[in-house]
Protein backbone atom coordinates (compact mmCIF):
# COMPACT_ATOMS: atom_id res chain seq x y z
CA UNK A 1 0.00 0.00 0.00
CA UNK A 2 1.29 4.12 -0.63
CA UNK A 3 1.82 5.67 2.26
CA UNK A 4 -0.57 8.29 1.60
CA UNK A 5 -3.87 6.58 0.09
CA UNK A 6 -7.05 8.84 -0.83
CA UNK A 7 -10.80 7.86 -0.76
CA UNK A 8 -12.95 10.76 -1.23
CA UNK A 9 -12.52 12.98 1.31
CA UNK A 10 -10.72 10.82 3.69
CA UNK A 11 -6.77 10.66 2.94
CA UNK A 12 -4.85 8.19 5.28
CA UNK A 13 -0.74 8.72 5.92
CA UNK A 14 0.45 5.42 6.81
CA UNK A 15 -2.51 3.93 7.21
CA UNK A 16 -3.66 7.16 9.53
CA UNK A 17 -7.24 9.07 8.91
CA UNK A 18 -7.01 12.54 7.89
CA UNK A 19 -10.53 14.36 6.48
CA UNK A 20 -9.32 16.48 3.62
CA UNK A 21 -11.92 19.29 4.11
CA UNK A 22 -11.25 23.44 3.89
CA UNK A 23 -12.49 25.34 7.06
CA UNK A 24 -15.73 26.01 6.06
CA UNK A 25 -16.61 22.39 5.33
CA UNK A 26 -14.86 20.99 8.72
CA UNK A 27 -16.94 24.00 10.42
CA UNK A 28 -20.46 22.88 8.67
CA UNK A 29 -19.58 19.13 9.48
CA UNK A 30 -19.59 20.71 13.79
CA UNK A 31 -22.14 22.59 13.64
CA UNK A 32 -24.64 19.67 12.21
CA UNK A 33 -23.15 17.74 15.19
CA UNK A 34 -24.50 20.50 17.61
CA UNK A 35 -27.66 20.96 16.49
CA UNK A 36 -28.84 17.20 15.27
CA UNK A 37 -30.70 14.83 16.18
CA UNK A 38 -30.21 14.45 19.95
CA UNK A 39 -29.16 11.93 22.17
CA UNK A 40 -27.24 8.43 20.88
CA UNK A 41 -23.45 8.55 20.58
CA UNK A 42 -21.32 11.70 21.33
CA UNK A 43 -19.67 12.74 17.98
CA UNK A 44 -15.75 12.41 17.99
CA UNK A 45 -13.47 15.25 16.64
CA UNK A 46 -10.01 14.49 16.49
CA UNK A 47 -6.09 16.62 14.73
CA UNK A 48 -4.19 14.49 13.21
CA UNK A 49 -0.37 15.70 12.97
CA UNK A 50 2.65 13.81 12.96
CA UNK A 51 3.20 13.20 16.22
CA UNK A 52 -0.39 11.51 16.42
CA UNK A 53 0.74 9.46 13.06
CA UNK A 54 3.62 8.40 14.85
CA UNK A 55 2.23 7.49 17.50
CA UNK A 56 -0.33 5.48 15.85
CA UNK A 57 1.96 3.65 14.13
CA UNK A 58 3.12 1.67 16.85
CA UNK A 59 -0.28 1.76 19.33
CA UNK A 60 -2.92 -0.25 17.31
CA UNK A 61 -5.51 1.66 19.53
CA UNK A 62 -5.19 4.64 18.80
CA UNK A 63 -4.91 4.37 15.27
CA UNK A 64 -8.13 2.35 15.83
CA UNK A 65 -9.81 5.48 17.51
CA UNK A 66 -8.34 7.86 15.04
CA UNK A 67 -9.60 6.00 12.15
CA UNK A 68 -13.24 5.62 13.35
CA UNK A 69 -13.68 9.13 14.81
CA UNK A 70 -16.61 11.46 12.97
CA UNK A 71 -14.07 13.98 11.45
CA UNK A 72 -10.17 14.20 11.85
CA UNK A 73 -8.86 17.32 11.20
CA UNK A 74 -4.74 17.89 9.13
CA UNK A 75 -2.76 19.39 11.31
CA UNK A 76 0.38 20.77 10.34
CA UNK A 77 2.75 21.59 8.02
CA UNK A 78 4.28 18.22 7.71
CA UNK A 79 1.13 16.54 6.48
CA UNK A 80 0.53 19.40 4.23
CA UNK A 81 3.96 18.58 2.30
CA UNK A 82 3.17 14.44 2.35
CA UNK A 83 0.32 15.60 0.49
CA UNK A 84 1.96 17.09 -2.03
CA UNK A 85 4.88 14.70 -2.38
CA UNK A 86 2.07 12.27 -3.48
CA UNK A 87 -0.13 14.47 -5.67
CA UNK A 88 -3.18 14.49 -3.08
CA UNK A 89 -2.95 18.16 -1.54
CA UNK A 90 -3.95 18.84 2.07
CA UNK A 91 -6.45 21.75 1.58
CA UNK A 92 -6.10 23.12 5.03
CA UNK A 93 -4.05 23.19 8.07
CA UNK A 94 -7.13 23.41 10.59
CA UNK A 95 -4.91 22.49 14.01
CA UNK A 96 -7.05 22.47 17.02
CA UNK A 97 -5.63 25.67 18.62
CA UNK A 98 -6.79 27.72 15.71
CA UNK A 99 -10.60 25.92 14.63
CA UNK A 100 -11.55 25.05 18.03
CA UNK A 101 -11.51 29.12 18.70
CA UNK A 102 -14.26 29.28 15.54
CA UNK A 103 -15.86 26.83 17.12
CA UNK A 104 -16.01 28.48 20.79
CA UNK A 105 -16.74 31.68 18.74
CA UNK A 106 -20.01 30.17 17.05
CA UNK A 107 -20.83 28.93 20.57
CA UNK A 108 -20.96 32.07 21.27
CA UNK A 109 -22.96 33.35 18.74
CA UNK A 110 -25.27 30.40 19.04
CA UNK A 111 -25.28 30.37 23.34
CA UNK A 112 -24.42 26.77 23.53
CA UNK A 113 -22.44 25.75 26.52
CA UNK A 114 -18.93 24.02 26.61
CA UNK A 115 -17.38 21.71 29.32
CA UNK A 116 -13.79 21.50 29.42
CA UNK A 117 -12.00 18.30 30.67
CA UNK A 118 -7.86 18.36 31.10
CA UNK A 119 -4.86 19.82 32.47
CA UNK A 120 -3.81 21.64 36.02
CA UNK A 121 -6.43 22.80 38.09
CA UNK A 122 -4.74 26.46 37.74
CA UNK A 123 -5.10 26.25 34.34
CA UNK A 124 -7.99 24.87 33.30
CA UNK A 125 -10.17 27.75 35.75
CA UNK A 126 -7.74 30.27 34.19
CA UNK A 127 -8.87 29.09 30.96
CA UNK A 128 -12.48 29.07 31.96
CA UNK A 129 -12.20 32.64 33.24
CA UNK A 130 -10.57 33.65 29.78
CA UNK A 131 -13.02 32.22 27.61
CA UNK A 132 -15.82 33.94 30.28
CA UNK A 133 -14.57 37.47 29.46
CA UNK A 134 -14.05 36.81 25.54
CA UNK A 135 -17.45 34.85 24.79
CA UNK A 136 -19.98 36.49 27.24
CA UNK A 137 -22.45 34.05 25.86
CA UNK A 138 -20.65 31.26 25.75
CA UNK A 139 -21.90 29.12 28.70
CA UNK A 140 -19.13 27.24 30.80
CA UNK A 141 -20.86 24.70 31.73
CA UNK A 142 -18.28 23.22 34.08
CA UNK A 143 -14.83 21.56 34.07
CA UNK A 144 -12.44 19.40 35.83
CA UNK A 145 -8.37 18.96 35.90
CA UNK A 146 -7.00 16.02 34.39
CA UNK A 147 -5.54 14.66 37.33
CA UNK A 148 -7.87 11.63 38.10
CA UNK A 149 -7.89 8.16 38.83
CA UNK A 150 -10.41 5.54 37.02
CA UNK A 151 -12.03 5.07 40.02
CA UNK A 152 -13.13 9.05 39.51
CA UNK A 153 -14.04 8.65 36.09
CA UNK A 154 -17.73 7.70 37.09
CA UNK A 155 -18.26 10.90 39.15
CA UNK A 156 -17.04 13.15 36.06
CA UNK A 157 -18.97 11.73 33.53
CA UNK A 158 -21.86 12.01 35.74
CA UNK A 159 -20.85 15.75 35.89
CA UNK A 160 -20.43 16.10 32.59
CA UNK A 161 -23.98 14.55 31.91
CA UNK A 162 -25.72 16.60 34.96
CA UNK A 163 -24.59 19.73 32.87
CA UNK A 164 -25.80 18.69 28.89
CA UNK A 165 -22.77 20.04 27.25
CA UNK A 166 -23.24 20.80 23.43
CA UNK A 167 -18.94 20.96 23.48
CA UNK A 168 -16.80 18.54 25.24
CA UNK A 169 -13.33 19.74 25.22
CA UNK A 170 -10.45 16.78 26.27
CA UNK A 171 -7.45 18.23 26.82
CA UNK A 172 -5.42 15.24 27.87
CA UNK A 173 -2.84 14.54 25.50
CA UNK A 174 -2.45 11.90 23.11
CA UNK A 175 -3.21 9.25 23.29
CA UNK A 176 -5.25 9.38 26.19
CA UNK A 177 -7.82 12.20 25.05
CA UNK A 178 -8.45 10.01 21.91
CA UNK A 179 -8.56 6.83 23.94
CA UNK A 180 -10.72 7.99 26.53
CA UNK A 181 -13.26 10.41 24.31
CA UNK A 182 -13.45 6.45 22.25
CA UNK A 183 -13.76 4.30 25.98
CA UNK A 184 -16.79 7.18 26.97
CA UNK A 185 -18.68 9.02 23.99
CA UNK A 186 -21.35 6.22 24.42
CA UNK A 187 -21.81 6.90 27.82
CA UNK A 188 -21.86 11.38 27.30
CA UNK A 189 -24.38 13.80 27.04
CA UNK A 190 -22.86 15.97 25.06
CA UNK A 191 -23.07 16.74 21.22
CA UNK A 192 -19.07 16.86 20.14
CA UNK A 193 -16.55 16.24 22.05
CA UNK A 194 -13.00 17.58 20.86
CA UNK A 195 -9.45 16.13 21.84
CA UNK A 196 -7.60 19.33 21.73
CA UNK A 197 -4.07 18.69 22.91
CA UNK A 198 -2.16 21.66 24.73
CA UNK A 199 -5.49 24.70 23.74
CA UNK A 200 -5.97 25.52 27.49
CA UNK A 201 -2.44 26.52 28.32
CA UNK A 202 -2.72 28.65 25.46
CA UNK A 203 -6.06 30.20 26.41
CA UNK A 204 -5.23 30.27 29.47
CA UNK A 205 -1.73 32.72 28.66
CA UNK A 206 0.50 29.84 30.11
CA UNK A 207 1.88 29.29 26.35
CA UNK A 208 2.42 31.51 23.72
CA UNK A 209 1.38 31.60 20.10
CA UNK A 210 4.01 31.91 17.52
CA UNK A 211 3.53 35.42 15.49
CA UNK A 212 0.68 35.27 12.82
CA UNK A 213 3.31 35.68 9.83
CA UNK A 214 5.34 32.42 11.29
CA UNK A 215 2.02 30.51 11.51
CA UNK A 216 1.38 31.23 7.98
CA UNK A 217 4.18 29.89 6.96
CA UNK A 218 4.11 26.90 8.43
CA UNK A 219 7.40 27.22 10.87
CA UNK A 220 5.01 27.80 14.38
CA UNK A 221 7.53 24.48 15.30
CA UNK A 222 10.71 26.99 15.54
CA UNK A 223 8.77 29.44 17.87
CA UNK A 224 7.34 26.02 19.80
CA UNK A 225 10.38 24.41 19.93
CA UNK A 226 11.83 27.98 21.17
CA UNK A 227 9.59 28.06 24.22
CA UNK A 228 10.09 24.43 25.55
CA UNK A 229 13.16 22.58 23.90
CA UNK A 230 13.08 19.86 26.26
CA UNK A 231 10.06 19.07 25.90
CA UNK A 232 9.85 20.12 21.65
CA UNK A 233 13.17 18.15 21.14
CA UNK A 234 12.21 14.83 20.14
CA UNK A 235 9.11 15.94 18.22
CA UNK A 236 11.34 18.09 15.84
CA UNK A 237 14.54 16.78 15.22
CA UNK A 238 13.16 12.96 15.77
CA UNK A 239 9.68 12.38 14.90
CA UNK A 240 9.47 15.17 11.79
CA UNK A 241 12.59 14.15 9.58
CA UNK A 242 12.04 10.40 10.34
CA UNK A 243 8.41 10.83 9.41
CA UNK A 244 9.23 13.17 6.14
CA UNK A 245 12.41 10.31 5.17
CA UNK A 246 9.73 7.93 5.46
CA UNK A 247 7.30 9.85 3.13
CA UNK A 248 10.53 10.33 0.52
CA UNK A 249 11.59 6.70 0.80
CA UNK A 250 8.30 5.71 -0.17
CA UNK A 251 7.60 7.76 -3.17
CA UNK A 252 10.92 6.57 -4.61
CA UNK A 253 9.50 3.60 -4.10
CA UNK A 254 6.73 4.11 -5.89
CA UNK A 255 8.29 6.08 -8.69
CA UNK A 256 11.00 2.50 -8.65
CA UNK A 257 7.65 0.21 -9.00
CA UNK A 258 6.30 2.31 -11.88
CA UNK A 259 9.44 2.38 -14.08
CA UNK A 260 9.78 -1.27 -13.25
CA UNK A 261 6.42 -1.79 -14.52
CA UNK A 262 6.62 0.34 -17.53
CA UNK A 263 9.87 -1.55 -18.76
CA UNK A 264 8.16 -5.15 -18.84
CA UNK A 265 5.57 -3.72 -21.25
Amino acid sequence: MSALENYESSTFVFNVRVDNYNLQTAIDRVVRFITGRPGGVSHQVLFTNVHSIQLARHDPELLNCINHADLVLADGSGLKIAGRLFGHPIEENLNGTDFTPRVLALADRNNWSVYLLGAREEVVSTCCQKLDKHYPNLRIAGYRNGYFTHDEEKEIIEDINNKKPDILLVALGSPRQEEWIAHHRRLLNAHVCFGVGGLFDFIAGMRKRAPLWMRKTGIEWVYRFLQSPSEKWERIFVEIPAFLLRIIWNKLLESTMLVEHRGKK
